[in-house]
């Protein structure tokens, strides 16, 4: 939030209408940075830790669901990330939910070659102006994830995560939510260095 007090004083007494105006303005952009979960001076405090994250399983879905009973801004943002065949996350394919703690996903029950999957699942929440949680919650232990199978016959081999936000796009920066920076620079092939001169 803008602090104005030790300005908007002064510029009361000099010019009163100037000083009316400015103080309008302030509290009209500090309520639009509160509405959208941003700050002026720098980052918003992380949400506090979510207290569960359970999942039920069927044939070729599984329903998530994440319990949050802590004090939340409006604009707080929910991310479910799921790995397969991999309880340590190296690259987790991204669901953000938004404002949402829960969805049903369709995930395929085996690979192409018709070899049972299993999947991984933790979560954490973020506010736009802020980083991710940095402790996720999972499904079952962070050291010891519960593997969850489906019983259907769908068969897909998942694509490689492409993770999300400003995280590494080969999808090995998982739990980055919207980013962990502002601006992440392009991606793309690596040059060689100039030729020096001699």
């Amino acid at each position: 939030m803008i602090d104005p007090t030790q300005y908007l004083k002064q510029i009361k007494n000099r010019d009163p209408k100037l000083g009316m105006l400015l103080e309008a303005w302030i509290d009209q952009v500090s309520t639009t940075f509160n509405h959208l979960g941003m700050t002026t001076t720098g980052k918003v405090d992380k949400p506090a830790q979510l207290a569960g994250l359970n999942v039920a399983a069927g044939s070729d879905h599984v329903h998530v669901t994440i319990t949050d009973g802590a004090a939340i801004n409006k604009n707080v943002q929910y991310f479910v990330e799921y790995a397969v065949n991999d309880p340590s996350f190296a690259a987790p394919h991204v669901e953000h939910l938004g404002a949402s703690r829960g969805r049903v996903l369709a995930l395929p029950a085996k690979d192409g070659g018709a070899v049972v999957q299993q999947y991984y699942f933790r979560a954490y929440s973020q506010y736009l102006g802020g980083d991710p949680q940095s402790k996720h919650i999972y499904y079952g232990t962070r050291f010891a994830p519960t593997a969850v199978t489906l019983s259907g016959s769908s068969q897909l081999t998942l694509l490689s995560s492409t993770g999300s936000g400003t995280g590494r796009a080969d999808g090995t920066q998982g739990g980055a939510g919207l980013g962990l920076v502002i601006e992440r620079p392009l991606v793309g092939p690596k040059r060689s260095p100039a030729p020096k001169v001699t």
